[in-house]
């Protein structure tokens, strides 16, 4: 009999709390924030098979501020990075101001605005909106939404923009190539069809296990080993006994955790 695991998901306001804790443990925002940008750097560089450029587009949050430590990073690399903000840098916060500031020095070009066109074989990182997105009908996010929509190379940070991370209705409908989701795995992201998340990875930015065994009540044995980017698989199915949602790899009708 194949053992069923629960791959289990965390809700926004479960996400809150364990961004609370961190900060209660003197781990500070900029530092998860630091982490969750050098592993989209990664993911973003391994990924690069053809792309001659890096087009990452900034939201006013949290996940902007990833995505500037990404382009800061990529920057360092070598490679050729141009953020774009479609809030303005009016917009950012302070702390994500001086995290724009350390782009800026590394050479990373900036613009106020979405991108009227893209060099070709650029990826596209989508650090617009992460898990506190809730849906709003103003014509700004619309017309980042129809940006992704008409690119296909396009990696998301955490979840991919538009997306309510705990329902998973999706806004946005847009085809990513691949989802790096932050810390934990998103309630709302095991109910996504595939196409909507690409290839879907989980990476650690530092938070301790016992936070979600203890103070969330998610009983979960971490994957976080050596390597702290973890592929997942995407074929997320409906135990029909235990009313669960559980990945199932199809090659091997095994469930549970996939480490590829």
């Amino acid at each position: 009999m194949v053992s069923r695991l629960v791959l289990p998901g965390i809700t926004r306001e479960q996400m809150i709390k364990v961004d609370e804790l961190m900060e209660q443990r003197g781990v500070s925002l900029l530092l998860m924030m630091e982490n969750a940008g050098v592993n989209l750097a990664r993911l973003s560089y391994l990924m690069n098979n053809e792309s001659s450029s890096y087009v990452v587009i900034v939201g006013s949050g949290g996940n902007g501020g990833g995505g500037l430590v990404a382009a800061r990073r990529l920057a360092a690399w070598g490679c050729k990075v141009e953020i774009f903000l479609p809030k303005g840098k009016k917009n950012l916060k302070v702390v994500f101001k001086d995290q724009l500031k350390r782009a800026e020095r590394m050479g990373v070009t900036v613009a106020d605005g979405i991108p009227t066109s893209i060099p070709e074989n650029s990826l596209i990182l989508d650090c617009f909106l992460g898990y506190s997105f809730q849906n709003r009908k103003d014509n700004l996010t619309k017309d980042v939404f129809s940006f992704f929509r008409k690119n296909q190379s396009v990696i998301s940070l955490d979840c991919p923009s538009g997306i309510d991370i705990t329902t998973g209705e999706n806004f946005s409908q847009f085809h990513p190539l691949a989802t790096l989701t932050i810390a934990f795995v998103k309630t709302g992201l095991l109910h996504l069809p595939s196409e909507y998340l690409g290839d879907f990875y989980v990476t650690d930015i530092g938070v301790p296990i016992d936070v979600y065994r203890s103070e969330i009540g998610i009983n979960w044995n971490s994957p976080f080993h050596e390597n702290n980017l973890i592929k997942l698989s995407k074929a997320f199915v409906q135990d029909p006994i235990q009313n669960v949602r559980v990945w199932k790899d199809s090659e091997t009708d095994t469930y549970g955790w996939v480490i590829i």
